[in-house]
C-alpha cells in the first residue's frame, strides 16, 4: 500500500500522520513534510506511526534525523506508535531515544504538558 501523509498545522503542535508503507520509494515526500516542520519550527510536532503496515530503514534513518534536528532546534518530537512500528524500534534499540505514545490522544497530552 503506498503511503499516504498528512500534515495538520496547529497553532501549538503540528500532526504528521503517516498510513500505508514507508520504504525507501516513499522517502523523497516524508522528507519534504520533515523539512516543512524543520523550516516552520513548531513548539511540538506529533508523528503518528499507528497506520503504518510497514518501516523500513530509510524510514527510520528519516525519522531519526527529524529527531535529531527538530530537538537541536528545541522542538518535542512525540511518536504515535503500533506493534510493528515498536517491534522495529525495540529490535533496533531505538525504543529509548524517541518519546512515544499509545495513541494520539495522549501524544497530544504529552506534548501539552511540555509546552506548559
Amino acid at each position: 500500500m503506498a503511503l499516504q501523509i498528512e500534515l495538520e498545522q496547529g497553532e501549538e503542535s503540528w500532526t504528521l500522520t503517516l498510513s500505508g508503507e514507508l520504504d525507501y520509494s516513499e522517502c523523497a515526500a516524508f522528507r519534504m513534510n520533515i523539512d516543512r516542520i524543520l523550516k516552520a519550527s513548531p513548539p511540538a510536532t506529533v508523528v503518528d506511526l499507528s497506520h503504518l503496515d510497514y518501516l523500513d530503514s530509510s524510514g527510520l534513518g528519516l525519522l531519526l534525523s527529524l529527531s535529531k534536528e527538530y530537538g537541536a532546534q528545541g522542538g518535542r518530537l512525540v511518536l504515535v506508535t503500533n506493534e510493528t512500528v515498536d517491534n522495529i524500534l525495540s529490535l533496533t534499540r531505538l525504543n529509548g531515544i524517541f518519546s512515544t505514545a499509545p495513541s494520539l490522544d495522549e501524544a497530544k497530552e504529552l506534548v501539552a504538558d511540555t509546552l506548559r
